[in-house]
């Protein structure tokens, strides 16, 4: 048995053969927050060359400011057993969905060395269960809005019906006040109304009326609108929108989605903060990228940002980003979100069209 000098760590000159082949990183954190790394797949998800080489400080092998950091250090600071703790983990772009359990180390006196921790890549059953979890919400969220939904549309209807006839008969007498009053109430209900329908948007699905166009044909659709609200905020708008990828989508939907995600993240960035579109080419995906130069998204937010009624914004609904994921799931493709540090990325792949029509066909009865 041999210490390293810098954590007075103990371990094994040559560790076991088992802990090589283990599906599991396996690293040590000395208190002075020194990593030791034991086997291959923990020099994989730290992009660290050696097993067993001298310690490396963490904060050469994580940005400070990354979630990821502030997670490891927080459980040195801690001093505690982690158990079964499912969190994300960016690497290369990408969300890792990792199994972590931590186990102190103290000395035969009992003086705290540091811990000992395991981190397993759930792959894709994480992120199954997940969506499990999440569309059975759906589903129960979804029966309830339809049910207060066409409640509410029903006396709305009503309701605007005589503020129309209010509107023109204050028109007619000249009695501008009342004009006033009534266009603000309708402005007031129709912003119930759009409520009401993203509520049925969550509740059955949408038919996708799909056409084919380019994605860049989408993108430039948006261009005026965006630029012209990043301008109002003080905002840098940049596109990187030269890839002619030809689509086979409901327009209007997937510009809704596009459109949503670019407010975010203006909404997300002070004046003088970077928005930036762009289009690129991933196996058979288009990818349609929207990125901020924002704070970011917490990793512990990470996996409730899709939850349906799930807002940190002061006036949010909470149903924009689950609209969007289901939009985009309707027509076969998905949304990725990553977030280091600082700023945030959202990805919405959607199928390249071929000249055949790729769009899932939703069973019937389902939500």
């Amino acid at each position: 048995m041999t210490y390293l000098a810098a954590s007075k760590q103990p371990f094994s000159d040559v560790p076991p053969p088992s802990l090589h082949l283990l599906n599991a990183a396996v690293l040590f954190i000395s208190l002075r927050e020194e990593l030791v790394f034991y086997n291959v797949a923990a020099c994989r998800l730290f992009d660290h060359a050696e097993i067993l080489a001298p310690p490396v400080a963490l904060s050469r092998c994580l940005h400070s400011d990354s979630e990821e950091y502030h997670l490891l250090a927080e459980m040195i600071r801690e001093r505690r057993a982690y158990r079964d703790v499912i969190v994300t983990w960016e690497q290369h772009g990408e969300l890792l969905h990792l199994l972590v359990d931590s186990f102190p180390e103290h000395d035969a006196s009992g003086k705290f060395l540091g811990i000992y921790v395991t981190m397993k890549d759930l792959g894709n059953f994480g992120v199954l269960d997940q969506k499990m979890q999440r569309d059975e919400k759906l589903a129960v969220i979804g029966k309830v809005a339809a049910g207060i939904a066409h409640e509410v549309r029903n006396p709305l209807t009503t309701i605007k019906g005589f503020l129309q006839v209010m509107e023109r008969r204050s028109a007619r007498a000249g009695d501008t006040d009342d004009k006033s009053v009534a266009r603000m109430m309708l402005m007031e209900v129709e912003r119930v109304d759009e409520l009401v329908e993203e509520l049925l948007l969550l509740a059955r699905p949408r038919k996708v009326v799909a056409e084919t166009c380019t994605a860049l044909d989408l993108i430039q659709a948006l261009q005026s609108a965006i630029e012209l609200e990043a301008e109002i905020r003080g905002i840098d708008c940049r596109w990187n929108v030269d890839y002619h990828a030809r689509l086979f989508v409901d327009v209007r939907m997937i510009r809704r989605v596009i459109q949503h995600l670019a407010e975010n993240a203006m909404e997300a960035m002070d004046a003088g903060g970077q928005l930036t579109i762009s289009l690129r080419r991933t196996d058979s995906y288009c990818e349609i990228l929207v990125a901020d130069t924002g704070p970011g998204i917490p990793y512990y937010q990470m996996d409730k940002i899709f939850d349906a009624f799930y807002t940190t914004k002061e006036k949010g609904t909470g149903l924009g980003l689950p609209i969007c994921q289901r939009i985009v799931a309707d027509h076969g493709g998905d949304i990725r979100v990553s977030s280091k540090g600082f700023g945030c990325t959202f990805s919405v792949r959607l199928p390249v069209s071929d000249g055949v029509p790729r769009i899932p066909q939703r069973p019937s009865g389902l939500c």
